[in-house]
């Protein structure tokens, strides 16, 4: 069964601030994820096979828990998803150079979660999967300007969520307008650019 886009506007209005705990926070974001799953569109060399998982890689330390238990049996686009969990860079890095070996490494994923945890690695871990056609998605600020895809928000104490239509072009995703609709922040790669400097100009005037 696949996910009803219900579900990604349930997401989108559920609360993750002091009236939840941390649990429920991520078990949005994991709908949230599976729901990206069904809005965005591979090219076919990664999409072609019905037979094959979709795979959502998690690199660093995992903030979900058990939250993918309420959803792990539903389909998207009637295949299967599997969540595939890296725990640091060098497991990110030993899953590139065994590409060729190991059938389920990171550049099988179709969506890459980068926790917070990674954040001085980002620049390094979008670097090893550009390449990919892998969808980036993150948490953290500035994850737009460096390069990611999509990155979570809370925004008056709900989970928003903004895209980088540049760079999604760059992994050759096309993302479809139901989830372009429902972005609080959508930037090409030169607004993005422009937005940083912006921030780095106003920190160095205050100082």
């Amino acid at each position: 069964m696949v996910l009803a886009s219900v579900l990604l506007v349930a997401a989108f209005t559920a609360r993750a601030g002091a009236d939840s705990t941390s649990s429920q926070e991520y078990q949005v974001k994991a709908a949230f994820l599976y729901n990206f799953l069904q809005f965005i569109d591979w090219p076919e060399d990664k999409s072609a096979d019905n037979n094959q998982p979709l795979t959502i890689g998690i690199v660093g330390k995992d903030p979900f828990g058990d939250a993918f238990e309420p959803i792990k049996d539903k389909k998207v686009k009637d295949r299967s998803v599997l969540i595939k969990r890296f725990n640091s860079l060098e497991d990110l890095k030993k899953a590139v150079e065994n590409n060729k070996t190991q059938p389920e490494t990171c550049t099988k994923c179709h969506l890459l979660f980068i926790c917070s945890s990674e954040q001085e690695n980002l620049k390094e871990i979008l670097n090893l999967v550009k390449d990919y056609n892998v969808l980036t998605v993150g948490e953290m600020k500035g994850f737009l300007e460096a390069g990611g895809i999509i990155n979570f928000l809370v925004v008056e104490n709900k989970i928003r969520f903004e895209i980088n239509t540049s760079a999604a072009e760059r992994a050759k995703l096309e993302i479809r307008s139901q989830l372009l609709r429902l972005a609080k922040r959508i930037v090409e790669e030169d607004a993005a650019q422009e937005n940083k400097k912006a921030e780095l100009s106003e920190k160095a005037g205050n100082n």
